[in-house]
């Protein structure tokens, strides 16, 4: 399906103990006119990852959430991958979750909503952040300062990794964008302007699929 050109990233991990793995994704400008659009060879493996870790070190996310690796796909005019994907691969066994503990199964989600400033096709995108450790507050969700400390992290790694995109014969920021497939011929991009964390945990079905239940037999009545 045509959709704009544009660089993919993934962030890929698991849950130590766990059979459930996580991922979320994000999209970001490498189209630069008529010099040409950015490349592969455009991002810092070193700055992503850096960013990446100083997210995760903050004790939003739970001692058990680890990175596996993250990948960066050069996005052509028709929705494929013009080359191999950039792949980055984290040493295995990296402490990554900043918090103390785990509190909550692992497939227990929060919700950021990237706001576009356009309504239509490319207007909201989201992703969900893996084993959140914080508290449920008034109202059964997190509570508003949680929420924005998480909101404010959130918004310096994107940054970090946009500033990791060195994009040819500009000085333009790689800013986040929304990437849609409808709206023309060409689909739709718009230039992500907030974000927003939801506050309601949500639960990720395909977290937990692939762990089994299991039983303890006993209690004979």
């Amino acid at each position: 399906m045509p959709v704009p050109t544009h660089f993919k990233f993934t962030f890929r991990g698991h849950f130590e103990g766990s059979p459930e793995f996580w991922s979320f994704g994000l999209h970001f400008k490498r189209d630069v006119g008529g010099s040409g659009d950015g490349t592969l060879s455009n991002i810092s493996e070193s700055a992503v990852t850096s960013a990446y870790s100083t997210f995760a070190a903050n004790a939003f996310f739970g001692t058990v959430t680890r990175l596996d690796d993250w990948r960066a796909y050069q996005i052509g005019t028709d929705g494929r991958a013009e080359t191999a994907p950039l792949i980055h691969t984290v040493p295995v066994g990296t402490p990554i979750g900043g918090a103390g503990g785990q509190n909550y199964p692992p497939q227990i989600a929060v919700v950021v909503t990237k706001v576009a400033a356009n309504p239509g096709p490319a207007h909201l995108g989201r992703f969900y952040l893996p084993c959140l450790a914080m508290p449920i507050s008034t109202g059964g969700r997190i509570s508003v300062t949680d929420a924005q400390s998480l909101l404010t992290a959130t918004r310096t790694f994107v940054n970090a990794v946009s500033a990791a995109i060195d994009l040819p014969f500009t000085t333009d920021k790689a800013t986040l964008y929304n990437i849609s497939n409808r709206g023309g011929s060409t689909g739709t991009k718009q230039t992500v302007k907030n974000l927003r964390v939801g506050r309601a945990f949500d639960t990720l079905r395909s977290r937990r699929r692939s762990m089994d239940e299991a039983y303890e037999s006993g209690a004979d009545l």
